[in-house]
């Protein structure tokens, strides 16, 4: 506890008290407004009586008391508090933890704030310009406050002139702050969307600004920096694979750089990101097979064997990746019988899986996630000879349906959210996902026929009023 003595002084000239910058607090109560009073601040962990206890005095507000005697009183202080501070905190709620994002936010500090982000005259950091933005708006959005609304948007007209103007600079590809500040405005259309797929395509941009750099610049890169890359990875993946162009991930040089001793991501994880670049370039390559207006030419009837050849490579691959994963002691997994299940819920959905933790969760629906695009390539190159030959659709499947294993991974990614939200709410964690679940929340929804069926449906309202899943499907455009 603290003991606070006040006195009465007939005086300022008399006695003037000493303030001392640790207890100074002019800049909370205003100066023509004072009487002068000696507070004494005591440590809690000292006797009232000690004699050798050091005083510090200082002006505060006028006393309540009228007694001319000495009295204890508690001053009327009035803390200062920045609202950008509110929003910044309710922005990092539901921010993934240590994202590109919030890693930016977590350096910023309390002079950073104090500044008009409302005025294009303003120098500030573009990071910080689009970042105060973004949480404006957010907070606005979210609490429905027009003022709030209107103030972010004069900020974030701000943000984007200074970043089409950094944009317009030879060799602003090498800032990481244009790259995130990219990244902010992407995941602002994924909150308040003005437009369609213009998350994908700010994505899709900030995958042409990589493209500009040489991987072997981040040989040395700091931890932060490679974290940083790592998470515009994730998105960059995100956008390539719906958008079905080829990732610039696929590299040998970007896939070396990105495997580092310093990441938080264990090698079997940073395994499938490499399966799902790959898998973007041949989504693509099957797309040109299929779109061919010669289908049997020597030229293209090749192009269709090497893509068949390669992601028949990323299948075996695959399924030695998930026995290695299984052996794995941690890994294990069950099935228990869904016991809130509605009498109208399909058949395959009634069965829930149970994982140990929620991150043996995320990792076996990132698998399965990468097991839907490889089957996706079968199922182009399929659909395209079917087109193009008598082939009955049976022959064609010689060698397994495509379609099924679609469908058959969408089950597993769906039986398996139940669980991994559970644990989530366990730690009290229930404002945000992984990326990697979101992604593959909605991978696993299309792949069972969105709401044309009824496994679609089902998951709809299993996720109905999560944010999560209405993010990631704005990210979608679904």
């Amino acid at each position: 506890m603290v003991f606070v003595e006040g006195k009465i002084v007939k005086s300022r000239r008399s006695q003037r008290s000493k303030i001392t910058p640790a207890a100074s607090a002019s800049s909370i109560v205003p100066t023509n407004k004072h009487k002068s009073i000696n507070v004494q601040f005591v440590d809690e962990n000292t006797s009232p009586s000690n004699s050798n206890q050091s005083w510090q005095r200082q002006d505060i507000g006028e006393s309540v008391s009228l007694s001319p005697d000495l009295q204890v009183s508690i001053p009327d202080v009035r803390l200062r508090f920045n609202p950008l501070e509110v929003y910044i905190c309710h922005l990092r709620c539901h921010l993934y933890p240590n994202g590109p994002v919030d890693l930016g936010l977590q350096s910023l500090t309390v002079s950073d704030l104090a500044v008009n982000y409302a005025s294009a005259r303003t120098y500030v950091p573009l990071f910080n310009q689009a970042a105060i933005s973004f949480a404006t708006l957010f907070f606005g959005a979210q609490h429905r406050e027009n003022r709030i609304l209107t103030e972010g948007y004069t900020m974030h007209g701000v943000a984007l002139r200074r970043l089409n103007k950094a944009l317009s600079i030879p060799g602003c590809h090498s800032s990481d702050e244009v790259l995130v500040s990219v990244v902010i405005l992407a995941m602002l259309e994924l909150y308040m969307p003005s437009g369609p797929r213009n998350y994908l395509k700010h994505m899709l941009g900030l995958e042409r600004l990589l493209e500009l750099r040489d991987p072997g610049s981040l040989a040395h890169a700091s931890y932060r920096t490679l974290e940083l890359y790592k998470g515009m990875r994730h998105m960059i993946l995100i956008a390539s694979l719906r958008n079905r162009s080829p990732s610039i991930f696929a590299s040998p040089r970007w896939k070396a750089v990105l495997r580092t001793a310093l990441s938080l991501e264990t090698p079997e994880e940073q395994d499938l990101h490499d399966v799902l670049a790959d898998s973007s370039v041949l989504i693509a390559a099957s797309d040109e097979v299929a779109d061919s207006q010669h289908p049997q030419t020597p030229e293209n009837l090749h192009k269709r064997a090497e893509v068949e050849r390669k992601a028949s490579g990323l299948l075996e691959f695959l399924r030695s990746w998930k026995d290695r994963w299984d052996s794995a002691e941690g890994n294990q997994y069950g099935k228990q019988d869904d016991p809130i299940a509605s009498t109208d819920a399909p058949t395959e959905l009634c069965t829930l899986y149970r994982f140990a933790n929620d991150s043996v969760g995320r990792m076996f629906m990132l698998y399965n996630t990468a097991l839907i695009y490889v089957h996706q390539i079968y199922a182009t190159l399929a659909i395209s000879e079917l087109a193009s030959s008598d082939t009955a659709t049976s022959d064609i499947f010689t060698n397994g349906n495509p379609h099924g294993a679609i469908h058959a991974a969408g089950i597993e990614i769906a039986r398996s959210i139940t669980d991994y939200l559970q644990h989530k709410r366990v730690r009290g964690e229930t404002d945000f996902a992984s990326p990697v679940v979101q992604w593959a929340v909605l991978t696993a929804w299309q792949a069972l026929g969105g709401s044309g069926s009824r496994e679609g449906e089902y998951m709809t309202r299993m996720l109905n009023g999560n944010a999560t899943y209405e993010i990631v499907k704005a990210a979608w455009n679904l």
